[in-house]
């Protein structure tokens, strides 16, 4: 018995790729690109104190702002010495941090679920493109 090797086809063809196959593929990667960039914007964005001020994207910061509100019992308060003045600070501190931390939560909800949704729109052109394929193999 002799063993020939033959020539392997390729599993996906590039003339069918188009229309809504190449739609959903491209789209998809590009939201996966989107939320790989805004994921990390977010994180580095997070370590500077005062820079959710000017970000881009007010609604997440407005909502989070809306989320950590100060307390109550300090919003009128005014130090009489070094111990309270350290206290209020301590506290305003700390509230900054937990605003942060909320922001950076939000940005990080927004960045998986675009992220989701761009592997189920890269996975359903891939699949597309391969059963696309299989229809236009030469052997079918």
């Amino acid at each position: 018995m002799r063993w020939t090797l033959k020539r392997a086809t390729p599993r996906f063809h590039w003339s069918v790729l188009r229309g809504r196959c190449r739609r959903n593929l491209l789209g998809g990667l590009v939201l996966l690109l989107m939320a790989i960039a805004y994921g990390t914007w977010a994180g580095d964005r997070f370590r500077t104190r005062g820079a959710d001020a000017t970000a881009f994207d007010q609604p997440i910061v407005r909502a989070a702002t809306q989320m950590v509100t100060a307390p109550p019992h300090l919003l009128g308060i005014k130090p009489q010495n070094d111990r309270e003045v350290y206290l209020v600070t301590v506290v305003s501190d700390q509230q900054d941090v937990m605003l942060g931390l909320v922001v950076l939560l939000l940005r990080t909800i927004v960045a998986l679920t675009v992220g989701g949704l761009g592997l189920v729109l890269t996975t359903a052109g891939a699949t597309e493109w391969e059963i696309r394929s299989e229809v236009a193999a030469p052997g079918n």
